[in-house]
């Protein structure tokens, strides 16, 4: 198969949470080596179907907005009422749930053992339920096996749905309070051999449009390889891939005394990228997105990850000669994205500095 320029492009999206991030600023920036992962850490990361590359399909009932709507979060803003974005891979990007009822219908090309469920909720208060099924049917039809049923919680809303079979999943909403969700995983019951040996995920180079290509295939999922390398702080580095683990009710906490909370991102290889978002707790940051071809500080070269040093150490000097590929003031919102013309490297550094 071959891959167009725009197939290669990298959402790089990570789920995270910043302590207090107050303190000095200006301070030399060290960064911790995350350790490899271990197959008793796998089961934590289970494949999500509800994906494009995997064949599912969403539709949304009263009213739906077909994929060519599709509007791209911008800096920390997001506008998007497609529900396509609830199948892609940037939770920046998020669904509008009106007042009153509204139903999606997740479909899998085949039936799939399914266990979990989970998506971001921004403000939307009412209730949720979910029920499955082998066959297609009605939105309405008693003939569909009920899982859960349960509030709107705010942040990650998730649900536990099995071992269960199904090809079908219908999510009914009653909302009373209108908001936003986000970040759709319905997630297959998590074995080692799925972890280490994952699907093909089938990328087609003309279908939707440019702006469905740009969310639709992260590089930055665990199971697409690429892994997280370096955090600056933490209390423990083992749980530093939950920031690209596609699981929005998972995340990793970065140390309250962090004066600015820093992150490297191994893409693997040399990759062409275009566009990198995050996902992080609520403050007033200035956000910075470094694309690198090499490990700052770790001298010139891409160094295999088993050979890379334990620490890097970076002071204001090494810093300034970093040049951000975008940078972005979040006044409270929790999310930055940023698209730039076509770079290339292999990591990438996010660093969040909070606002003066």
């Amino acid at each position: 198969m071959s891959l167009s320029s725009r197939s290669k492009i990298c959402p790089l999206t990570c789920w995270l949470f910043l302590g207090s991030i107050s303190g000095l600023v200006g301070a030399e920036l060290v960064l911790e080596k995350v350790p490899p992962i271990t197959v008793e850490q796998v089961p934590a990361y289970p494949e999500n179907l509800a994906r494009y590359y995997f064949g599912a399909q969403v539709e949304a009932a009263p009213q739906s907005n077909p994929i060519a709507n599709l509007q791209l979060s911008s800096k920390s803003e997001d506008t998007n009422t497609a529900e396509a974005a609830l199948l892609c891979d940037d939770p920046t990007v998020g669904y509008a749930l009106p007042k009153g009822s509204t139903t999606l219908l997740v479909s899998f090309p085949k039936i799939e053992n399914l266990d979990s469920i989970s998506f971001l909720n921004h403000g939307a208060k009412g209730d949720v339920n979910i029920a499955i099924s082998n066959a297609k049917l009605p939105p309405d039809s008693p003939q569909w096996r009920n899982v859960s049923q349960q509030a709107l919680t705010s942040d990650a809303v998730k649900a536990k749905i099995g071992p269960a079979e199904a090809k079908y999943v219908r999510l009914a909403f009653n909302v009373a309070d209108p908001g936003r969700i986000a970040g759709l995983g319905i997630y297959s019951t998590p074995t080692v051999s799925a972890f280490t040996m994952p699907r093909a995920r089938k990328l087609s180079v003309d279908e939707k449009s440019e702006t469905f290509a740009l969310i639709n295939y992260s590089l930055t999922d665990l199971h697409a390889k690429s892994r997280a390398a370096y955090v600056s702080s933490g209390d423990d580095l083992r749980q530093a891939n939950n920031m690209i683990d596609d699981q929005p009710a998972t995340g990793y906490s970065f140390a309250s005394s962090d004066a600015t909370p820093a992150a490297i991102i191994d893409l693997g290889k040399v990759t062409t990228l275009r566009r990198i978002s995050t996902l992080y707790s609520p403050r007033h940051v200035s956000v910075d997105f470094f694309i690198l071809q090499s490990l700052p500080g770790a001298g010139q070269g891409n160094k295999a990850p088993a050979s890379s040093p334990k620490t890097l150490r970076l002071d204001d000097s090494a810093l300034a000669k970093l040049t951000p590929v975008g940078s972005i003031m979040d006044e409270g919102s929790g999310r930055a994205a940023i698209n730039f013309p076509e770079m290339s490297g292999r990591y990438i550094m996010v660093k969040w500095t909070p606002a003066t």
